[in-house]
């Protein structure tokens, strides 16, 4: 049996738990820094994604790479995402509206914040949803 091992950067001890597809069917949840699969030699196409439900629809975003799989070989995979600069904007923004409820900037500032953070916010939302299938980088790594 081959061994594909997923591996994904972590910073905090909490994070979200990603579901892991094999050839488009659900084989579980990956909780933890690294999950590893026995499978039998093959070609495979393995997918990672976060789902979520808003009302009845299911929304995902995720990434997904062909896996070639030779007998008792062990092959490691890295979950990434390109996301790094946008997650930033976004925390830094998220900060600045958590504060806006405890302070109220001057009048003609108190407008440019808002137009700004609403269009971040915007523009943010509709690159997620262009790049939903390409979020995650998976890499194959040598450990």
């Amino acid at each position: 049996m081959s061994v594909l091992s997923l591996h994904r950067k972590q910073r905090f001890k909490l994070a979200i738990p990603y579901w892991v597809y094999i050839n488009g069917c659900p084989v579980g949840l990956m909780r933890d820094k690294q999950v590893s699969i026995q499978m039998p030699e093959g070609a495979y196409t393995v997918e990672v994604k976060i789902m979520f439900k808003v009302f009845k629809w299911l929304f995902g975003i995720g990434g997904s790479r062909k896996v070639l799989l030779s007998c008792d070989e062990h092959k490691h995979l890295s979950v990434t995402d390109k996301e790094r600069w946008w997650n930033i904007l976004f925390d830094i923004d998220l900060v600045l509206w958590l504060a806006s409820f405890f302070f109220t900037l001057p009048q003609p500032w108190d407008i440019v914040y808002h137009v700004l953070s609403e269009g971040f916010f915007a523009i943010w939302l509709l690159r997620i949803f262009i790049i939903r299938n390409r979020y995650f980088i998976l890499t194959e790594t040598h450990e």
